[in-house]
């Protein structure tokens, strides 16, 4: 759509909708803001005066509980209650009480004895002598507790605001007197005389709304539920119109002397100033957006139209240098983004003029380096084909080189074959040199573990020979003391007999042990021969094993040096083979390029012709493009050092 219609209708569009928008958003926002605050307003007023009502409530039951407690506290009193006086208390307090209840609204005068019992009412002197109890719960509180009461309750009388003081003697609980002050549809009265606001006070039975006392006639401005929810101590406000008067309602809940929910306090007021404020200010708001509207717009419009002048004036200029027209034009004054624009279109304007200068003047160099660049095109074939016949020459020679390098590297990996299978054999006898050494060398162990086992057992048998003689000594002292023994049995006549016989026994034995010794002697000595011939083998066959491993570790010392130096032989053939490789890889890569060349310099005889062909039609475009630039119109200075070019050209 904005496509369609003229740029200066587009702005006014644009702008008049975005200050339409501004001020409706503003003048909403506001007229919000401000009901907002006006409702805070009505709010507050009528929590304040909520919270007078409740204060008027508790001064009413505070005065009852002051001159209830300038009772009790009297001597006389407290002596004259104790005895049952009812005489003197009426005579004492009727009178005081007829003027309180004339100037200050006191309704109740009246004294108990525990727990509730009615001694005497002030305020009804025929009646007394009845329980309170089931009906007078603060009575009944204020003697159980011994400590006043006050606050609202409803008794035989109706509701009232009363307050109950204990009457002690010397620390003796008598009783109670009890003040109850005026509270009923005159307090509701005067509070309205005095605020102007409507007030009631409603009283919840069983879930059902009743009227304890209003002064606005008809049913409540808040709801029974509205009722119920401010008893239960969520505070309630709605605004109500009715058909001649706008109010603001507000309600909350009264307790009574025990805290305990007790009726619904309900007040409301007259919100007519208010709503003429809102009314007012509704009003001017949509005048002042209106004129801000209409004042925007006109000047929107004169902008508009004087951005739409110039842009139309920079669109001429641009029309111009589009003809080809590239000489100066009218200069567009100012700071804004138009007069960049222009002054940007002007920078573009001397920029086509010295780049169409330039192109005049390089179509001249054009035209003459085209007919240089043909002469040296024709040399340039010339040498090309001589260049070309040379490298296919070198391209033999080189293929026949390539020849001879593929038939060396085919030697040289025989040769690499051959030096593996040396290096490999003479690894395998290295090898196996090495395990005989080292079996060599366990044997040699084994020898030298025998041969200390065999001098062991020589020295054994030496030790065993030591204690043969050991034994054999040891039987010769017994044939010694068994030949004492014989002796001394003969001597011992025929008790020692006996003796004698086992003396002989004794040197028997001992004949046999020398017999037996003597010949493990002479076995141990055979022993010993034995073990010295084959000690003498052992250290020969030592010493020849020896030998063997010495000799056996030349051999592999010889064997590892003819590996290592197969593995050289090995290395050298490989490094020669991949020499030879690289070379045959080389030459034949070599050949490949020459080839190549050959085709290049094919190619490049043919690109020399195409360029000639190119000279020629550069020469021709040069004589056209200079007939396309005498189109424009350049400035003077320009035009005139393209002079030279032109004749150059033509």
């Amino acid at each position: 759509m904005f496509k369609q219609i003229r740029l200066w209708a587009n702005i006014l569009l644009v702008i008049g909708a975005a200050i339409i928008l501004a001020i409706t958003t503003l003048t909403l926002v506001s007229l919000h803001n401000l009901k907002t605050v006006s409702r805070t307003a009505e709010e507050s007023e009528l929590r304040q005066l909520a919270a007078m009502v409740q204060t008027q409530i508790r001064e009413e039951v505070g005065l009852a509980e002051a001159l209830g407690v300038l009772v009790a506290e009297m001597p006389e009193v407290q002596t004259r209650f104790a005895a049952g006086d009812r005489d003197w208390l009426v005579e004492q307090f009727h009178p005081p009480f007829e003027a309180l209840a004339r100037d200050f609204g006191a309704v109740q005068f009246q004294f108990h004895t525990a727990p509730a019992m009615s001694f005497l009412r002030l305020h009804m002197l025929e009646k007394f002598g009845d329980d309170l109890s089931s009906f007078r719960q603060s009575v009944v509180d204020t003697n159980r507790d011994r400590e006043p009461h006050r606050g609202l309750e409803v008794g035989v009388a109706g509701l009232g605001a009363r307050g109950v003081v204990p009457i002690l003697q010397a620390g003796r609980h008598l009783g109670s007197v009890e003040f109850g002050m005026s509270f009923g549809q005159p307090f509701f009265d005067d509070f309205k005389a005095n605020y102007g606001v409507e007030a009631a006070l409603y009283i919840l039975r069983d879930g059902e709304v009743e009227t304890f006392a209003s002064t606005h006639a008809g049913q409540p401005f808040l709801g029974p539920d509205a009722l119920r929810a401010a008893f239960a101590g969520e505070p309630q406000i709605a605004e109500i119109d009715s058909e001649t008067t706008p109010f603001a309602a507000y309600a909350e809940m009264v307790p009574d002397y025990s805290g305990k929910p007790f009726g619904v306090l309900e007040v409301a007021m007259d919100r007519t100033p208010y709503v003429a404020v809102l009314d007012k200010t509704r009003m001017q708001a949509m005048i002042i957006g209106v004129l801000v509207a209409f004042f925007s717009i006109g000047i929107s419009l004169i902008t508009a139209h004087a951005i739409t002048k110039r842009i139309r004036r920079l669109a001429d200029e641009i029309d111009r240098v589009t003809n080809g027209d590239l000489s100066s034009g009218e200069a567009i004054d100012g700071n804004d983004e138009l007069a960049d624009l222009a002054r940007a279109l002007d920078g573009m304007r001397g920029h086509l003029n010295a780049l169409v200068t330039g192109v005049e003047t390089s179509a001249f160099s054009v035209h003459a380096a085209s007919r240089e660049i043909a002469q040296a095109i024709d040399g340039q074939a010339a040498t090309s084909s001589q260049m070309s016949a040379s490298v296919a020459e070198i391209t033999s020679t080189m293929e026949e080189l390539s020849a001879s390098s593929t038939h060396i590297a085919e030697y040289s990996e025989s040769v690499v074959a051959i030096a593996g299978r040396t290096y490999d054999d003479s690894l395998r006898g290295s090898d196996a040199m090495q395990h005989l050494v080292e079996k060599m060398r366990r044997i040699g162990e084994d020898n030298q573990t025998a041969l200390n086992e065999i001098l062991e057992l020589g020295t054994r048998s030496k030790e065993i020979s030591k204690i043969m003689q050991i034994i054999d000594t040891v039987a010769d002292q017994t044939k010694l003391i068994a030949f004492n023994a014989a002796l001394e049995a003969s001597s011992a006549g025929e008790a020692g007999k006996r003796f004698g016989v086992v003396a002989a026994e004794i040197r028997r034995l001992a004949d046999s042990v020398t017999a037996s010794t003597g010949e493990i002697t002479g076995k141990v000595a055979e022993i010993q021969e034995s073990i010295n011939r084959l000690v003498i083998s052992s250290e020969k066959g030592s010493t020849g094993i020896q030998q063997g491993i010495a000799d056996s570790a030349g051999t592999a010392d010889i064997l590892q040096a003819i590996v290592e130096a197969a593995s050289e032989t090995s290395t050298s053939a490989q490094q020669i083979s991949l020499s030879t490789q690289q070379q045959r890889t080389a030459s034949s890569q070599v050949v490949i390029a020459l080839r190549e060349i050959v085709a290049a310099s094919s190619e490049t005889a043919g690109a020399v012709r195409q360029i000639a062909d190119i000279a020629r039609d550069m020469s021709e475009l040069s004589s056209a493009l200079q007939s396309r630039l005498d189109q424009f119109v350049l400035n003077e200075t320009h035009a005139t050092s393209a002079a030279p070019g032109e004749s150059s050209l033509s």
